[in-house]
């Protein structure tokens, strides 16, 4: 069971993550963030900052993983929703706020080993979510791999492009392909099928 002060750590972190990436956040900033003392932090995370980061990373993809996986047989709403979030987290933060995975995984995801790993399982634990509602829905499993990296690669470019754009648009416009996208992929499932012998 995870204490309330930890899981407190680890939201703060993501939030942080999010908007400076893992070089530009530090421990003084995240004990104000999370309301709590600075011995607190050191308490809950001993190996600092990097195991802190990892933490907060791989509970993000975790998080974004159940919540895919939450709607199965609902491709194009899980899809939707996840695009529609994040453009309404960049607004409310006029553009500051980005992915908590994405953000750190340009920003340290190449230099610390462990933050690059946490990264790596935080992405496949979204794109395990997907892969599993298109294989449900008819996918042979390598192709169902194949869109699904595509749509969280969409997500992830859409939103670097509506942060530095200061717009929503790109996050609607890739929103709208990948829906297309999948649409297609679908119908051309069920043909292929529909011809089987």
């Amino acid at each position: 069971m995870v204490s309330d002060s930890k899981r407190r750590i680890e939201v703060a972190a993501a939030g942080l993550l999010a908007r400076h990436g893992y070089h530009g956040f530090g421990l003084k900033k995240l004990s104000e963030a999370a309301g709590l003392p600075y011995g607190s932090i050191y308490h809950h995370f001993p190996g600092g900052k990097e195991e802190i980061a990892v933490a907060a990373i791989n509970g993000t993809g975790v998080l974004f993983g159940r919540m895919i996986r939450q709607a199965p047989g609902d491709v194009f709403g899980t899809a939707a929703t996840l695009f529609d979030f994040m453009a309404a987290k960049l607004d409310e933060s006029d553009w500051i706020v980005g992915c908590p995975i994405g953000t750190p995984a340009l920003d340290g995801g190449s230099d610390v080993e462990s933050v690059r790993a946490a990264c790596v399982s935080a992405f496949d634990a979204m794109t395990d979510g997907f892969t599993g509602i298109l294989t449900e829905l008819g996918l042979e499993p390598g192709e169902a791999r194949g869109l699904a990296t595509t749509v969280v690669a969409a997500y992830e470019g859409a939103t670097i492009l509506a942060r530095v754009r200061r717009s929503d648009e790109p996050l609607h416009t890739v929103s709208a392909a990948m829906a297309r996208l999948l649409r297609l992929s679908l119908a051309e499932a069920v043909a292929v099928e529909a011809h089987s012998p």
